[in-house]
């Protein structure tokens, strides 16, 4: 039947033409996985841990919580979007939607508003820090893995519309990186409290453009003139270079605290110190470098998404450009990854397992020689590739280790670690970022607690009788205080 069917259909074309659209079609096939990267092929232990994702519901945000969900010992997953309460019913229907396609019992999908404002996030940690009695542990609240997202994608669909009537009620809102800022340190007291054999993760999301920001910052340590690209993609890339720079500071100040709460600080006397009495007035207190923290500052470039990064670049500006992207959309298909194929490096940051300062992994160079390895057997195995008449091309097992885990401050693209450029393991360009961040997060909130006490948010009534019909919303006001009556008084009379 399939053979009279086949031959109804292709009878009419010669063997060339068949021959032609098959090798096209494979060829196209094969592409579109070379373009699809690697997968990640680690698989951990999420049973009765807790994954928190602050990030826009984008198709790649969305792909990755339904593929936590439909894992065989899934995690509890606590989603954030970056919305005012009450969320859209849209977006409710459909996380309940992806909750009933599980039929795993275990699967738990909770979604809590974290707009990206002073206030949202004060709110979200005062609720997360005072659980009720019975429902958490000594160290509070659980939570192994923060992935945070918004500063990849060119446009994550996330603007806020502000009402003008309440503008001076409302916060302003948080860049990208300040929302990261304030997020992470304002829940770092409660992560310190958790056990020390608890491994927790902090992942950024870098946009795949970081790389072409990079002359902008080499310009700026050198203190030359240097005229950023304006557009989506420029944009993205900067944010990715900022969040990398506070990804080095963090990663220090981790490992500082855990070495000073684990490890022994070796006493280093300073050479420069003055002598008084016979005594050194100063010493210097070195880190143990061998004690790594349980809580991990990871970064993941990811990649060229066709719906978080290509159709924004392509089809904004312009009708032009948006008839030229749906000319392209079968190339684009083929060449840019969807979002099964984009949750990859995201998964291997979540899933691969830890390695320590002291591996033996730890002295591999830029991935061209194996240096853990004796000198002799690295020039017996060179000598064995020259009889062969192979290249010195580093074989599969140099290049496993990048694969074979994270540690800290470790950057994964493609399901491995890659190395980044010295400029951003600047230790000043890491501390200046960082305290760039803390001031502008500081005045943020001091300027959010202060307009708070001036302009009190309105109090929305009750939107239902406790024993009667259901009546509309109204809005009520805090009552002026005296001095607020005459300061009016005054500026109506002047």
């Amino acid at each position: 039947m399939v053979v009279h069917i086949s031959a109804e259909l292709f009878g009419g074309f010669d063997y060339n033409t068949l021959a032609a659209v098959a090798a096209t079609t494979a060829t196209a096939y094969a592409v579109k996985v070379f373009a699809g990267g690697k997968k990640c092929t680690w698989e951990r232990e999420w049973a009765g841990k807790l994954i928190m994702i602050a990030a826009a519901p984008t198709p790649t945000t969305l792909a990755l919580i339904d593929h936590l969900l439909q894992l065989p010992s899934p995690p509890q997953i606590l989603y954030l979007p970056p919305y005012e309460s009450p969320l859209p019913e849209a977006l409710l229907t459909l996380m309940h939607a992806m909750r009933l396609s599980t039929t795993n019992p275990l699967a738990q999908l909770h979604c809590e508003p974290l707009p990206r404002t002073p206030t949202g996030v004060r709110e979200f940690v005062r609720k997360w820090a005072s659980p009720l009695r019975g429902t958490a542990g000594e160290g509070g609240r659980r939570v192994d893995a923060i992935v945070l997202g918004g500063a990849w994608e060119c446009d994550d669909g996330t603007t806020r519309k502000r009402d003008i009537e309440l503008e001076k009620w409302e916060d302003p809102e948080w860049t990208t990186q300040q929302f990261h800022f304030h997020l992470i340190t304002a829940l770092l007291p409660s992560l310190l409290r958790a056990p020390p054999e608890r491994n927790i993760r902090i992942i950024q999301l870098v946009s795949p453009a970081w790389s072409a920001a990079l002359p902008g910052i080499q310009a700026e340590l050198e203190n030359k003139p240097y005229k950023a690209k304006a557009g989506l993609l420029p944009a993205a890339g900067r944010r990715g270079v900022i969040s990398l720079s506070f990804q080095e500071q963090l990663k220090l100040i981790l490992d500082t605290l855990a070495s000073a709460t684990y490890g022994k600080a070796e006493v280093v006397p300073d050479p420069n110190a003055t002598v008084e009495d016979g005594a050194e007035v100063t010493v210097t207190k070195k880190r143990d470098e061998s004690i790594q923290s349980n809580i991990l500052s990871l970064s993941v470039v990811m990649p060229w998404a066709r719906d978080e990064v290509v159709r924004p670049v392509w089809g904004a500006g312009s009708m032009i450009k948006w008839i030229l992207y749906l000319l392209l959309l079968p190339i684009v298909l083929i060449l840019t990854r969807g979002p099964a194929k984009a949750i990859q490096p995201i998964l291997f940051a979540l899933s691969a397992p830890v390695k320590f300062p002291g591996d033996v992994d730890d002295d591999l160079s830029q991935g061209n020689k194996n240096a853990a390895r004796s000198a002799d057997e690295a020039e017996e195995r060179e000598k064995r590739l020259v009889e062969s008449g192979k290249s010195s091309r580093p074989e599969k097992d140099d290049l496993e280790p990048r694969r074979a885990g994270v540690r800290q401050g470790d950057v994964v693209r493609d399901c491995a670690v890659i190395d980044v450029p010295p400029v951003l393991h600047d230790p000043l360009l890491a501390r200046a970022t960082y305290e760039k961040l803390e001031k502008q997060v500081e005045l943020g909130v001091k300027a959010s607690e202060a307009r708070a006490k001036a302009f009190p948010r309105p109090i929305p009534a009750a939107t239902k009788e406790e024993d009667g019909p259901p009546r509309e919303t109204k809005v009520k006001f805090a009552e002026p205080s005296k001095e607020e009556l005459d300061r009016a008084a005054e500026e109506k009379t002047e």
